[in-house]
């Protein structure tokens, strides 16, 4: 099984493909080029240099949030369009998983994600039995509301993903954190969705990104009709 892969929703552009569960390809761009300039290059550029077209893909799996608005509809439509195309099964990732899933700890893994004005989005996972889980639903939060949250469990936690702006609570509380490590990458959406490869359809209408909170424009155009 061949498995191509997309992640935009932060600020890297991302592409990989697996091979019956072996990443044998992946490119990642971190600039200030939008996705929209560099995605669908690099995915071509990707396969050429494998020797694959894009009908040897058997499924595509696509990061569906959180994170970036325009990011996330970017790589949203670029998988769905080349499932549809091609008539393959598709596969939506979560983000925050993803980025969990770059690291293995006993401990709880809480994935966050910069969602500005002191709030983050974040899930909290944990391996068992050598497949990561989710153990609490991802959501939206202020970062002070999450440590005070997390100090009543008097658990030992990781942190990943975003964890930079909030080093200070996180060190002083005694949790470990992985610093500047971009994570979430498609290598990670590869792996999950490999793990998950039965769950995955030609669901192209159903499919959609998963924001948690409504984007600007919407909260302001709610604003102006009340």
């Amino acid at each position: 099984m061949k498995i191509l892969s997309i992640e935009t929703s932060g600020m890297i552009s991302s592409c990989s493909v697996m091979e019956d569960g072996k990443i044998i390809g992946e490119f990642n761009i971190n600039q200030k080029r939008t996705h929209s300039e560099t995605l669908v290059p690099m995915i071509k550029e990707l396969l050429d240099k494998l020797g694959l077209s894009t009908n040897e893909i058997d499924l595509y799996a696509v990061g569906k949030g959180p994170g970036s608005f325009t990011g996330l509809r970017i790589g949203m439509t670029v998988a769905k369009t080349l499932a549809m195309v091609f008539d393959k099964d598709i596969i939506g990732v979560s983000t925050l998983k993803s980025i969990a899933r770059g690291v293995y700890s006993p401990k709880k893994i809480v994935s966050i994600i910069d969602a500005r004005g002191g709030r983050v989005y974040y899930g909290i996972y944990q391996w068992k039995d050598k497949k990561l889980e989710e153990i609490e639903s991802e959501d939206l939060i202020y970062f002070e509301d999450l440590v005070e949250k997390l100090k009543m469990t008097n658990e030992k936690y990781l942190f990943v993903g975003d964890v930079d702006d909030f080093l200070d609570d996180i060190t002083e509380l005694g949790y470990e954190y992985i610093e500047n490590l971009n994570t979430n990458i498609a290598s990670n959406i590869s792996k999950i969705a490999y793990e998950n490869k039965d769950e995955a359809k030609k669901d192209y209408l159903d499919l959609k990104p998963e924001y948690i909170r409504k984007s600007q424009a919407q909260r302001d155009l709610e604003n102006k009709n009340v």
